[in-house]
């Protein structure tokens, strides 16, 4: 028995071997592709790809550009494509000629080289990167540092940084700013968008450095520092906030349930109350996507029940969205009566919801069981599909019919809290949110539009040559509550926007501004 276990552990050790020269042999060639010009021909065959695809799965592609300016976008481009060039130099062709469709969740992403296992393990052991030690914040066409991670604490929050490695912040910004938008002609979104993408398009120009040379300006004058991998502190007990005054460790339930990220330390959904009387209760809400919401909710609602809270403050800054039946389960509990959400969503045909690219997403280890199950999921989807009286073709979502409120919904004062990073679903329920008059929103126009977002599903194509990932929505999801705002986000009703000095000093006067309303009118 002993032998054969021998046996068997250096055969699995050849495998691993041999699986992990594959993987470097493959990452290898990949990253040497990259650098390798493409034929002209080859290019304009992804030009067509790009457009045809865009024509045949996009359901609502000419809601902000004319057709005819759409096609005068891919010709000119064509018209340049003479010459060899790198998928690198291709993606900055093609993906303005994308983004001109204003379709936020819509892009061409840049290629990246990638990093084979073995570097990806040196690199997590030898710790947190020279960029990773700063979060940044756009504003004002400039970078600031609005946290400071890492041992050069003469850094202080608010330095404006003039360049790493002799790039500057507002080169990289012009040079990427035309290949991703917002939903319409909306601006907040940009500027909130680039501060998270900064480090991701900096690092696709100049790679990933063990130690990057800054300038910094602060107090009127320059710094110069080199900032080096940070090794990794040794990892603390870690807890969480249920209330101000009572601080509780966090087990793995509440991480299941309200979607705890181990990166950010941060959960999806998290309730804390501003007072000890537990009269005002904030709900901040990350982002639709993780924890079991439909537990969460119920935990939060009952709560707040017992707790006869009279004011929710709902925080829906910087939420990107996620699944639809995440907010409209929400919006169940902040309703006194029965709603419908959303319209059907529009498609293309009946047919355009097979165009998932699901293959292109997982480990080919699990095409069997995925190819087991798809053929159920076409006839589900085929048939859900319908033709309305217009001719349109329709998909029924889970917030397109009439739905119950629940028992224990919320009939206190509400406020909403939304800046141009509140993007897709929670913009679904921030418009359906807003057609109750008595709650009030407070901040800055959404990042998303108002009546309709391109989402749903969201398959990743890879351009046959350049093999550029593109993103496209094949469902326009409308929501019941429709107004004449075209081509722009939910406004505020009172709006404010922190200034610089208010991130510095930690500051959050849109919650501010809740607290003093929620005081005189106690008052």
């Amino acid at each position: 028995m002993a032998c054969k276990f021998r046996i068997f552990k250096s055969r699995y050790s050849i495998l691993l071997f041999s699986l992990l020269l594959v993987n470097c042999s493959t990452v290898e060639q990949y990253n040497k592709k990259l650098e390798q010009p493409i034929a002209p021909a080859k290019l304009q065959k992804d030009v067509d790809y790009v457009q045809h695809k865009l024509e045949k799965l996009h359901p609502s592609l000419y809601k902000y550009i004319p057709k005819e300016a759409l096609n005068t976008k891919f010709d000119s481009i064509r018209k340049v494509i003479n010459k060899p060039m790198t998928s690198k130099d291709f993606y900055f062709l093609i993906s303005p000629v994308v983004a001109s469709v204003r379709q936020g969740h819509m892009m061409v992403s840049p290629p990246f080289k990638k990093i084979d296992k073995k570097k990806q393990k040196q690199l997590l052991k030898s710790g947190t990167g020279p960029l990773s030690q700063f979060d940044f914040e756009w504003l004002n066409y400039k970078l600031f540092v609005v946290k400071n991670k890492s041992k050069s604490r003469e850094i202080i929050p608010g330095a404006e940084v003039i360049s790493i490695n002799q790039v500057t912040p507002q080169k990289i910004y012009n040079k990427y700013r035309t290949t991703y938008t917002s939903d319409g002609y909306n601006t907040t979104y940009i500027s909130r968008s680039f501060s998270k993408r900064f480090t991701t398009y900096f690092t696709n120009e100049v790679g990933i450095n063990d130690s990057l040379a800054y300038v910094f300006k602060q107090n009127d004058s320059l710094k110069s520092i080199v900032v080096k991998r940070l090794k990794s502190e040794k990892k603390q007990k870690i807890t969480t906030v249920v209330s101000t005054k009572s601080p509780k460790t966090i087990n793995s339930k509440q991480k299941r349930v309200y979607g705890y990220d181990e990166t950010t330390k941060k959960f999806s959904k998290s309730l804390t109350f501003v007072n000890l009387d537990s009269t005002i209760a904030v709900l901040k809400l990350k982002d639709f996507s993780n924890g079991s919401f439909r537990q969460a909710y119920r935990e939060v609602f009952d709560k707040l029940k017992k707790k006869k809270t009279k004011a929710l403050i709902i925080d829906l800054r910087n939420n990107p969205g996620g699944r639809v039946a995440d907010a409209v389960e929400l919006n169940s509990y902040l309703t006194e009566k029965d709603f419908v959400m959303l319209q059907p969503a529009e498609v293309t045909s009946k047919t355009s919801l097979w165009k998932l690219g699901i293959f292109s997403k997982i480990p080919k280890v699990s095409y069997p069981f995925i190819a087991t199950g798809y053929p159920f999921y076409m006839v589900f989807s085929y048939f859900r599909t319908k033709k309305n009286s217009e001719g349109i073709y329709t998909y029924s979502l889970v917030g397109s019919k009439k739905l119950a409120n629940k028992s224990n919904h919320f009939t206190g004062k509400i406020y909403v809290l939304i800046n141009g990073g509140s993007f897709s679903a929670s913009c679904l329920l921030s418009s359906t949110l807003k057609a109750n008059k008595d709650i009030t929103f407070v901040g800055e126009e959404t990042g998303g539009g108002f009546n309709t977002t391109v989402a749903g599903l969201l398959p990743v194509l890879s351009l046959p040559n350049s093999k550029l990932p593109l993103r496209l929505g094949l469902m326009d999801v409308k929501t019941s509550n429709q107004t004449d705002v075209f081509g722009h986000g939910i406004y505020p009703d009172k709006e404010i926007i922190p200034t610089i000095l208010d991130k510095i000093d930690n500051k959050d006067p849109e919650m501010e501004w809740i607290l003093n309303d929620i005081k005189s009118k106690t008052n």
